[in-house]
């Protein structure tokens, strides 16, 4: 049975790797710790990274990594993966170093989107310093599926992610799930959408105080970036989001506040409706005018 940690990082492809490192150090928070001349990791919390941005002809998502909860779960996450037939490799020692990693395994899901489950992420020689917001950690990604039942069976049955909340249709058929990167406790660090084609949906930064999450919206109005209308509130992790677009178009999210689950005994998942007043309690203007550049990097194998 696979153990987490957390999620560990976002990988993206970026067609200005000047404008989307200052972007995110500048506009969203995160330290920029290292750049190299196609690379920029970027930090907030005391990981070396949480984000690496690759410059790349066109943007789009490169690959989602989790953590997991120590280096003695890499041979168990082999053994898993190899009895249920899913391909896989071992990270070389290259390639770890190029992740700043001890060890790691690379996988693809059922949707051709690139997974890395990683143990031992290099930390960083000074402390996360707060700015302009406090950020406190990455909070989730969400991704799209053409086939919401399979990817379903493979976080669940592969993965052992534990689902918080589905969303349903009408008719009652779920087409959204709520995942927690097992025994990770917060609502969701990963969710899946029912969608035509595989895509990437968002990502979410964790901050600290309603402040934090105006003042970093007010921000982004006064530079001109693409901001949703209004914040809202989650029905599902109760937590008030605030959505944005990045320079390439990708939707960001900070996230305030989230429902922790206990290792053993949690709730059972709800069987929420496909209402916008689920998406927001609030019942705040929907965020129609966010461009959701949504691409994936093929899987090289």
């Amino acid at each position: 049975m696979l153990r987490f940690k957390k999620l560990s990082h976002l990988a993206l492809n970026v067609s200005d790797l000047d404008r989307s490192a200052a972007f995110y150090r500048d506009m969203v928070g995160l330290d920029l710790v290292e750049r190299t001349a196609d690379t920029a990791f970027l930090s907030c919390d005391a990981d070396h990274y949480n984000l690496s941005l690759h410059a790349a002809a066109q943007p789009s998502l490169k690959r989602i990594a989790f953590e997991l909860e120590s280096a003695a779960q890499v041979p168990v996450a082999r053994e898993v993966l190899e009895r249920a037939g899913v391909r896989h490799r071992r990270l070389g020692a290259g390639e770890c170093a190029d992740l700043r990693v001890e060890e790691g395994i690379r996988l693809v899901d059922p949707n051709g989107i690139t997974l890395d489950l990683l143990a031992g992420m290099r930390q960083r020689t000074e402390a996360f310093t707060p700015h302009p917001m406090k950020l406190l950690r990455l909070s989730h990604a969400v991704i799209r599926v053409p086939d919401f039942a399979q990817s379903l069976r493979f976080y669940i049955e592969v993965m052992n992610f534990r689902v918080s909340d589905f969303r349903h249709e009408d008719d009652g058929d779920p087409y959204f799930a709520f995942m927690r990167c097992f025994p990770n406790p917060f609502h969701h660090s990963f969710a899946i959408q029912q969608g035509k084609a595989p895509a990437f949906f968002h990502s979410a930064y964790s901050v600290d105080s309603l402040d934090d999450l105006m003042a970093g919206r007010n921000r982004l109005l006064d530079e001109g970036a693409i901001v949703a209308p209004s914040p809202g509130r989650h029905k599902a992790s109760g937590s008030v989001f605030q959505y944005f677009a990045d320079p390439d178009g990708f939707t960001v999210e900070f996230t305030l506040g989230m429902e922790e689950f206990p290792e053993t005994g949690p709730r059972q998942p709800r069987q929420l409706d496909k209402s916008y007043r689920t998406t927001d309690i609030w019942n705040g203007p929907k965020p129609t005018n966010l461009p959701n550049l949504g691409a994936i990097e093929p899987a090289a194998w």
